[in-house]
């Protein structure tokens, strides 16, 4: 079971947590798998540890409502009845929660009730953001820290691939492959007439239309990664708190029901 996570690059700490409960038989009713950026292994080793747990059958996947990235009460409830029946060829489910820090107050409360009695169920949560989880939540958890990479190991997993990035890319990419790669695959998707007018905030009203008209009409995943992408971009180039601050609203917006293209026109619009 030791070569379980062979392909995980590096993530030591991670990996012998795993490897302990495997070799010891006393897996934990719930995980929460964390690092500071996304793209670091923490859902290839969340499946590769599920797996060894139980089949396909008895795994359940919940990811954010694409509408709104918030994870509702509805989907906690479908996770209760998940839960609630015995597993069909394993001897435990598993539940497997992405982006788990989106998850509204209301259905945080549901969850955690179930991760209080899971019966059969087995609970991995994966978050970049694990300041925003419930304090309550976090102390049922095992943690399983990961860790950021170094830009030379980042840039090598990445050749393996055959993907060549430029360096400026792997400096913003946070010690993490899979956001240099979603950069690299982002940037290649926008308009090079687009793309000139990003590399630094928009000083005119024209620009920022321009771009806000353009952008607003993505879809809603490849807008949150932009935001991501420019908001490191821009304060490498910039140190401007304020700056920083509007992405903190654009986020929020995002969440909410303002339209796509308000919360680019607030943000670009100097």
């Amino acid at each position: 079971m030791n070569n379980l996570f062979n392909e995980i690059v590096a993530q030591h700490t991670a990996k012998l947590i795993l490897n302990n409960a495997i070799a010891s038989g006393k897996t934990a009713l719930a995980y929460l798998f964390t690092s500071t950026v996304e793209g670091v292994g923490k859902t290839k080793t969340a499946l590769l540890f599920a797996s060894y747990i139980c089949s396909t059958t008895d795994m359940l996947k919940v990811r954010p409502q694409e509408e709104n990235f918030t994870i509702g009460v509805e989907q906690v409830r479908e996770i209760i009845t998940f839960v609630s029946t015995s597993p069909v060829e394993s001897n435990h489910k598993v539940v497997i929660i992405h982006d788990c820090d989106t998850i509204t107050p209301a259905a945080a409360n549901a969850l955690l009730k179930t991760l209080e009695e899971p019966g059969k169920g087995i609970f991995i949560l994966i978050t970049s953001q694990a300041q925003n989880i419930l304090t309550t939540i976090k102390s049922r958890c095992q943690i399983v820290p990961f860790a950021q990479l170094p830009i030379d190991e980042v840039k090598t997993i990445l050749e393996n691939q055959k993907i060549f990035l430029h360096q400026d890319i792997l400096k913003l990419c946070s010690g993490s492959p899979g956001r240099a790669i979603a950069f690299h695959s982002l940037l290649n998707s926008i308009p090079e007439s687009i793309l000139d007018q990003l590399q630094v905030p928009p000083k005119n009203v024209i620009t920022a239309l321009e771009v806000s008209h353009w952008t607003s009409k993505q879809d809603k995943s490849s807008q949150a990664l932009l935001l991501t992408y420019l908001q490191t971009s821009w304060w490498e180039k910039t140190k401007s708190t304020g700056l920083l601050a509007k992405f903190r609203t654009a986020r929020q917006q995002f969440q909410g029901h303002i339209s796509t293209r308000n919360v680019w026109d607030n943000l670009l619009i100097p």
